[in-house]
């Protein structure tokens, strides 16, 4: 990796950082999910940066992927484990990182559990070194905690404008991990954690309120040919949330985003719930791999 690209990773990285401490902190409950994420990505935009993907904000047993739709009017509940998931891109380069906040005082086992989760894995990464001695690595600091790995969500290796670049660092033992890794890779970390009373994999449960590209398909409208070229063009087929596109066209276009899903020229990524309904919290950060080892960029 080139010296530039790599002290702009840095940049980003720290910003990243510095934004989650500043906002997680200062989240209580009652507050609007739609104010949080709307500010969080105003504040990344007027850095100069974009939103690598919409906010995440996911309560309790939600675990990953909702966002507030437009006018979306739910609230920070009393006691929520709050999951926070921010990316952020500088043309294209992407850093990923996510937080947990628990307002019930209750499941601060769980986020230290998923904290020194991502630690354990920095350790032991380095080149040459196969992603499963990592995944083992992740699997054990949380279950030496009795607690369980959320076994059906995977940290991910990040390229040039791609968010999931193909290889994935499982968070449990998987001899089908053996990818094997290099200098200059960027992967993100995010062990999830649960309960020893869930069931540790989590479902969809639609409807979602995130989408990406797929492919190009005839458009039946205005609505349509507008949102398709949104995806491939302004979002560079990275993730997107209809609060984005409303914007660009002054009009909602949920019933064209839907309609693009069914002819699949989008996805749609649904919350992913624990299936036992157990509580969830990740701690993520973007590792870089060096010659010696690995380091975080987001903290």
């Amino acid at each position: 990796m080139d010296p530039d690209t790599l002290r702009e990773y840095e940049n980003i990285g720290r910003f990243l950082a510095s934004l989650l401490e500043r906002e997680v902190s200062s989240i209580e409950p009652g507050d609007g999910l739609l104010d949080i994420a709307e500010r969080i990505e105003a504040q990344i935009r007027d850095a100069g940066y974009e939103p690598a993907f919409p906010v995440n904000l996911s309560v309790n047993e939600v675990a990953a992927h909702y966002t507030p739709p437009p006018e979306d009017s739910t609230v920070v509940p009393e006691g929520a484990l709050l999951k926070v998931d921010v990316g952020v891109r500088s043309g294209g380069l992407i850093v990923d990182a996510a937080r947990t906040l628990d307002l019930s005082g209750r499941y601060k086992a769980l986020i230290v559990a998923a904290k020194e989760a991502v630690e354990a894995a920095r350790r032991v990464m380095a080149p040459g070194v196969p992603v499963s001695k990592v995944s083992a690595a992740i699997y054990e600091e949380i279950r030496k905690r009795g607690l369980k790995p959320i076994t059906n969500l995977a940290g991910h290796k990040i390229e040039l404008y791609r968010l999931h670049a193909g290889i994935e660092i499982p968070n449990v033992p998987s001899r089908l991990a053996r990818y094997k890794f290099s200098p200059g890779d960027v992967f993100a970390v995010e062990p999830f954690v649960t309960t020893p009373e869930g069931a540790g994999y989590v479902g969809e449960a639609p409807p979602g309120y995130i989408f990406s590209f797929l492919k190009n398909v005839r458009p039946s409208d205005y609505a349509e040919r507008k949102v398709l070229e949104a995806a491939r063009e302004r979002f560079r087929k990275l993730p997107f949330c209809e609060r984005w596109i409303v914007p660009l066209l002054g009009i909602r276009v949920e019933y064209a985003l839907r309609r693009l899903v069914k002819k699949r020229a989008l996805r749609e990524y649904a919350p992913l719930v624990e299936v036992r309904l157990a509580p969830v919290a990740q701690w993520e950060n973007t590792l870089i791999v060096t010659e010696s080892g690995a380091v975080s960029l987001t903290g």
